[in-house]
């Protein structure tokens, strides 16, 4: 014989409304937590593009090796949270994530050929720090509103 009650069909919609609704809250949560994320590395990625063209490699090389760890300790800090919050994400978010992430990627690229077309001044290096940072940061800001 067995220990456990036998549930009726009221109770096990009850109990299965009771799993959804806290399934529903830990997927809201990661959501939000993923978003804030993505705004703090659109932050800093778009920060360290600007920065990447005042530490040019060919005159301060020790600035440009900074940096660019930097960005390395960044994108892997936020591929190790991707990777933790993934399967608590509603539908959507993960391809969402990855569009911005790549977008920002991409532009990070571009502004680091960007180094070889010579110094630039300081509304351009903000710019570059702007443009860099958008995706990211739209990203984070949509699924922390959603």
């Amino acid at each position: 014989m067995s220990s456990e009650q036998e549930l009726g069909p009221e109770e096990q919609l009850a109990a299965l409304g009771k799993a959804q609704q806290g399934m529903d809250r830990a997927s809201g949560y990661g959501a939000r937590l993923l978003g804030s994320y993505c705004i703090a590395l659109g932050l800093l990625i778009g920060g360290l593009a600007a920065l990447l063209q005042i530490y040019r490699p060919d005159e301060k090389f020790a600035g440009f090796i900074v940096i660019m760890a930097l960005f390395a300790a960044a994108v892997l800090a936020m591929s190790l949270a991707y990777g933790k919050l993934y399967r608590s994400l509603p539908r959507g978010y993960s391809k969402m994530y990855l569009r911005g992430f790549i977008a920002s990627m991409v532009l990070y690229a571009v502004s680091v050929a960007l180094i070889g077309a010579g110094p630039l001044d300081w509304p351009a290096m903000a710019l570059i720090g702007v443009v860099v940072a958008a995706p990211l940061c739209a990203t984070g800001i949509a699924m922390v509103r959603r």
